[in-house]
């Protein structure tokens, strides 16, 4: 069984030229991206002649596009900013066909407009119930349209863990719906000691459901939390790599936060752990 792997686009290199985006990603051989056009490319458009010119790049180079990333904080203090995320959300729906059905991703915010970090807030059935009202309204035009979304836990965010997404799943109550998990936001200074326990209780509870992983690593360094690139931290990747082929075999494994000079030696460490 081979690998999933996949990166963020703008990792490997911001504000280009669609041809030029799409030859970057080539010359490091990988064949599947997340992509988020806002930071992707230099002068970014949903309108339809772009996108095909975007989509006629990447298939010149034989490259998918697994994700559009669409990330918005559904409880910023200013609605105005919710209601353009909302709305850059749904344009990205609306192109995902020109790219096979892509799923589109966002995380879930925190009261702390930016950048995105915990407050006691975040952790309140207030906030939970806020941004459920905003999802709901999304994963709706999900629906009309036939698209897909994931989300995305981070425990300084409003769905802070697992299980706080399985509820939100259940209510929402809607087959559009799949996850996203990076164990690197799942975890905080206070819980890494057990972040094998919190990565196999998501995969057990999600299963088949985890469309995407995120690939980062991370160590305790002077009593904060620093992510690093994979092979450089303190991830157990052998266990990790087990239960991703337990639970989730077809998930895409993607690097995301991992920087163009990192990606070789992690891409070369991950595929021998493989």
């Amino acid at each position: 069984m081979e690998p999933n792997f996949a990166v963020r686009a703008h990792d490997l290199a911001e504000k280009k030229t669609p041809e030029e985006l799409a030859e970057i990603v080539s010359s490091f051989g990988f064949r599947s991206i997340q992509l988020v056009f806002g930071k992707a490319f230099d002068a970014p458009s949903y309108d339809d002649a772009y996108v095909a010119r975007v989509q006629k790049a990447l298939r010149d180079r034989n490259i998918s596009v697994s994700m559009l990333g669409a990330y918005f904080n559904p409880v910023h203090s200013h609605p105005e900013v919710v209601r353009r995320g909302l709305e850059t959300f749904e344009e990205n729906l609306r192109i995902a066909p020109s790219f096979g059905g892509a799923y589109v991703g966002t995380e879930t915010g925190s009261y702390n407009d930016s950048p995105w970090t915990y407050v006691p807030k975040n952790h309140t059935e207030e906030g939970y119930q806020a941004t459920k009202k905003v999802l709901a309204e999304l994963v709706s035009y999900a629906e009309k349209v036939h698209g897909e979304v994931l989300f995305e836990p981070a425990w300084g965010h409003v769905i802070f863990s697992p299980a706080v997404l399985e509820r939100l799943l259940k209510e929402l109550h809607s087959q559009a719906v799949h996850v996203t998990i990076d164990l690197f936001n799942l975890l905080y200074e206070g819980n890494f000691e057990q972040r094998d326990e919190i990565f196999l209780a998501a995969l057990k509870t999600f299963r088949t459901e985890i469309k995407v992983i995120h690939l980062k690593d991370a160590k305790i360094v002077d009593g904060k939390m620093v992510q690093l690139a994979p092979s450089e931290g303190d991830f157990h990747y052998d266990l990790m790599f087990k239960a991703i082929k337990e639970y989730c075999p077809s998930a895409l494994l993607t690097f995301e936060g991992v920087k163009a000079d990192k990606i070789v030696s992690s891409l070369a460490f991950l595929k021998k752990l493989w």
